[in-house]
């Protein structure tokens, strides 16, 4: 992002460097032949052509837009690459607050499953095929640490009160990603320089006063002189190149613009597939919800069924098991 800030302003900075009069050339002639002196002095001043001034300035704005779509877009793409780690961030930090919560019940069971089996509650066989059950859930379901990164974003969605009613017209979407994707305004820019660019050839095509220059000339001695003079420098190009260079840039903005388009409509579609999941997950915000509330209530009949020792321990930990589920499909819903 540094670098296309730096870019930006390289590109602002030329912008200014385009003037109709930017420099003159001064000729000093000095010689002596036998008593004279003679001394000839001229100004040359280059003067460009108007059209051609305004057209390059036309392209350097065009450049500078480019830099700026491209700084708007490396930005856009930094930001998702943070986005997508932090959802697993994110995603792991809830998960694993779920998984202590239940391996903390899950090793309760398990001591209060020995202690039936050392009282003779229950026979050697059922408590080892509960502590083998136990323990591969335990090692199976506890979440894979993620790589660690620098920022998270809080990007994961909560379970909302109510849906907020996406819109998801496809012309206002459309002209939603024209507008604003900074990927669609690059493709915009790089077409308006090659316009511009094509206009500056055009331009180069037409005569135009190439320099002015005013001389004065100085003689010493018997028959010494003095006196002034000009020449005036006329360009008239044929335009053959200048032809060919307008046709060749008035077909790259053809193909600007047809990327553009392209990607417009590629990025409505991932849009579309985006609103549309975001849309399904709002639309269930009651089942969410319901799924958990149902869990709380599971787990609350679980403890107080344990702590009362009112069922086997493979009955509390058969409901605990839906409990997490519930949870933890409300969780991938959100991720």
């Amino acid at each position: 992002i540094q670098a296309r800030a730096a870019e930006v302003e390289a590109a602002l900075a030329r912008e200014q460097g385009e003037a109709l009069v930017d420099e003159v050339e001064l000729r000093v002639g000095d010689e002596y032949v036998e008593s004279e002196h003679r001394v000839r002095v001229s100004a040359r001043v280059p003067i460009q052509s108007p059209a051609e001034l305004r057209t390059r300035r036309e392209v350097l704005r065009a450049e500078t837009e480019v830099a700026v779509a491209r700084l708007e877009e490396t930005s856009l793409e930094r930001r998702a690459e943070l986005c997508f780690p932090s959802v697993d961030v994110l995603v792991y930090r809830a998960r694993g607050s779920l998984y202590d919560i239940y391996a903390t019940r899950q090793q309760a069971l398990l001591e209060w499953s020995e202690d039936w089996r050392s009282a003779g509650t229950i026979n050697e066989l059922t408590a080892a095929r509960f502590e083998i059950e136990s323990r591969l859930k335990l090692v199976t379901r506890e979440p894979p640490r993620p790589p660690p990164v620098e920022v998270v974003l809080p990007v994961l969605p909560e379970v909302g009160s109510r849906p907020r009613g996406l819109v998801r017209a496809l012309p206002l979407l459309r002209e939603t990603v024209r507008r604003h994707h900074p990927s669609a305004a690059l493709r915009r820019a790089t077409a308006e320089r090659y316009q511009a660019l094509s206009a500056r050839a055009e331009s180069q095509a037409k005569p135009w006063l190439r320099f002015v220059e005013a001389s004065y000339r100085y003689e010493s001695g018997a028959g010494g002189d003095h006196g002034g003079g000009g020449r005036l420098a006329f360009e008239i190009p044929l335009g053959t190149r200048e032809r060919a260079s307008a046709g060749r840039y008035r077909a790259l903005v053809r193909q600007e613009q047809s990327e553009e388009q392209r990607l417009v409509d590629e990025q409505v579609g991932r849009s579309l597939e985006a609103l549309e999941a975001l849309a399904d997950f709002e639309a269930r915000t009651a089942q969410w919800r319901e799924l958990q509330a149902l869990a709380e209530a599971a787990e609350q009949v679980a403890d107080r069924w344990w702590r009362g020792r009112l069922a086997r321990p493979t009955q509390v930990a058969a409901l605990l098991d839906q409990s997490y589920a519930a949870r933890s499909a409300v969780l991938d819903a959100r991720e």
